[in-house]
């Protein structure tokens, strides 16, 4: 058994058991791939793979649990490179970050300024995605760093650090009536068409929840996954947008405004995902006291060596557009 083959069942299940897109993926011939996985399952002495006809169409229970084993071999094989590279060359490296629209676009930007400035040798790539996907896409070995809404489920492998939350705000055109309101309310908001994050987002569905406990029925003019997508439409007029406050700046939104609605709205807790027993590299440790200043080093090793959060501040983040570095 070799780490070429489980990392050519690993490619050819993240393809969706597709060879042909798991051999392009692995710079390698079709036969090639079909071979190793073939040995592989001569040598455990039974089938991997669900095969009908000449398509692959899943796994066998077997190759459900081999899946399970070959990841984390994977990660441990992965680990052992990245603890030779601190030590023969440290500031080098690759750092796969996932994160949503709102996160990249408004949180991350100083974070990544500040992070390339300290390590211009390492490799950054910025993925985003759905925030449902992160966890998973991290708990797969497919990021290194996640940096979402706290995951809806728990995910045994992961380590979730709690960083800040966003507060909400109500974004109207100039002159909306709400801006004549005293005290903001979910019963004046619902007067009015509604746009909000999709509901697949902690975002979206903090919104619903908050005016259903009320028994109001809301009219949502529309939903998105894009906070930029969003104020546009505000500005044509199809709705307000009930949003995090970071996604309003007032010196780009100029045709917009905001009221704060964080006494309506539940916040969202922002939280920084990792493999619970993947190596972390040293540049990845500051990449996440950037992003939190309250998880240093010690504290990170500690929870994921006992799996146990210590206590820590959850930073209430401003509705600035300023970034989360202290």
């Amino acid at each position: 058994m070799t780490l070429r083959q489980l990392r050519y069942l690993a490619e050819v299940i993240a393809q969706g058991f597709n060879i042909t897109a798991a051999a392009n993926a692995l710079h390698t011939s079709q036969p090639g791939v079909s071979k190793q996985i073939i040995e592989l399952e001569r040598e455990l002495g039974a089938a991997l793979l669900l095969r009908r006809g000449s398509r692959i169409t899943g796994l066998t229970d077997l190759g459900e649990s081999v899946a399970r084993i070959a990841r984390r071999m994977l990660l441990d094989a992965d680990s052992l490179r990245q603890t030779a590279a601190d030590a023969v060359g440290p500031k080098g490296g690759r750092l796969t970050l996932g994160t949503t629209h709102a996160q990249a676009r408004y949180v991350l930007r100083d974070v990544i300024r500040q992070f390339k400035a300290r390590y211009p040798a390492v490799q950054l790539v910025i993925r985003q995605e759905n925030e449902g996907r992160v966890p998973d896409l991290v708990s797969a070995g497919e990021l290194d760093i996640g940096v979402s809404a706290e995951p809806p489920t728990p995910h045994q492998d992961l380590l979730v650090l709690p960083c800040y939350q966003l507060p909400r705000c109500v974004i109207t055109p100039p002159n909306h009536p709400l801006l004549r309101e005293r005290r903001l309310t979910l019963e004046s908001i619902a007067r009015y068409p509604v746009i909000t994050l999709d509901a697949t987002f902690a975002g979206g569905r903090k919104v619903l929840q908050a005016f259903a406990a009320r028994g109001l029925e809301v009219n949502i003019a529309m939903s998105a996954i894009d906070a930029d997508a969003i104020k546009s439409y505000v500005e044509l007029g199809l709705g307000v947008a009930i949003l995090p406050g970071v996604a309003y700046v007032k010196s780009r939104d100029r045709g917009l405004r905001a009221l704060d609605a964080s006494h309506l709205f539940e916040p969202t807790l922002v939280c920084v995902q990792i493999q619970q027993h993947h190596y972390v590299r040293d540049y990845m440790f500051d990449f996440i006291q950037m992003v939190a200043p309250q998880w240093r080093r010690e504290a990170v090793v500690e929870a994921m060596r006992s799996g146990v959060l210590p206590p820590t501040k959850i930073k209430l983040y401003p509705a600035t557009g300023r970034s989360a570095v202290a």
